[in-house]
């Protein structure tokens, strides 16, 4: 089937593994988890961290897709590697050509930033080769990694401090939620490999009621930096702060409305959305 493939359709097909717009909030969160710790980044520091975090994720995506190929071929058989487009080893291979770049990268922000990604490498292949299949310890694995970013910003700039590990762990929160509310959609191949997420395991109804309770913790603990006087009221945090929240509980409700995959796989777009939204509001509310 690869012989049909053009060298256009191939690279396409490689570039939405990446899942760009994932690994573009990442990188940023990179620059934000800097930027919370120190007044003035180097433009080389921002770069480099940027360039880091969207590589090594960029790594573990395309990871997902070829560890989770068999998966795919029951879920999404439209994927690249099962739909032939893209070969396993093809899949491999630009993993880890994406890893290495990141880690190269890394080095250039210091021997702890270097340690962190190496690290946080080393959870992305742990959670897709095997660790997946733990289902909610699976989750939170995947979520360690977005919250990573943070503490690894303000090690980026020799600064770190402890109120990155509030916004870290908000996003990491947010995270195990989406994992959760993920998992109702991939149920079917899930349940053929032996995952065992919340959905395969309890039901469609119990996913939505962890995801919904993680999206909760999130809302309410977003209070935090606003009382200790870590973030601006008005100009900064609360506007996009308050988007962020708004998007979270009509996911809540939408999730105890409607379990189905359907609604799961609308809602995990619009869950990116509403954590973009809190990353500016992060972001906007310390400058």
């Amino acid at each position: 089937m690869q012989s049909n493939v053009s060298l256009i359709q191939k690279l396409v097909a490689l570039l939405s593994m990446m899942r760009l717009p994932n690994c573009l909030m990442i990188g940023f969160a990179v620059v934000v988890g800097e930027l919370l710790a120190s007044a003035a980044v180097p433009i080389r520091s921002a770069v480099y961290g940027f360039l880091t975090g969207f590589l090594l994720l960029s790594a573990s995506m395309v990871l997902n897709d070829y560890f989770d190929r068999e998966i795919d071929a029951v879920n999404d058989p439209t994927r690249p590697i099962p739909s032939g487009v893209v070969g396993s080893s093809e899949a491999l291979s630009f993993a880890l050509f994406l890893g290495s770049l990141g880690i190269f990268f890394s080095v250039y922000t210091g021997t702890i930033t270097l340690l962190i990604a190496f690290i946080s490498l080393a959870i992305a292949v742990s959670y897709n080769a095997k660790l997946k299949k733990t289902g909610l310890l699976g989750n939170a694995l995947v979520s360690t990694n977005v919250a990573v970013p943070f503490v690894y910003g303000g090690f980026a700039v020799g600064s770190p401090s402890w109120p990155l590990g509030i916004f870290a762990l908000l996003a990491f929160l947010s995270n195990v939620g989406r994992e959760i509310m993920k998992g109702i959609v991939d149920v079917p191949g899930d349940t053929a490999r032996g995952v065992k997420s919340i959905a395969a395991t309890k039901g469609n109804g119990s996913a939505a009621k962890y995801a919904a309770a993680f999206f909760l913790v999130a809302v309410a603990l977003s209070t935090l930096p606003l009382a200790l006087g870590l973030v601006t009221i008005f100009y900064g945090y609360v506007p996009l702060v308050v988007i962020c929240d708004l998007g979270f509980l009509l996911t809540v409700y939408s999730l105890f409305s409607n379990s189905s995959p359907r609604n799961a796989k609308r809602n995990k777009k619009y869950v990116l959305v509403w954590m973009t939204f809190g990353l500016l509001a992060f972001l906007l509310g310390t400058i």
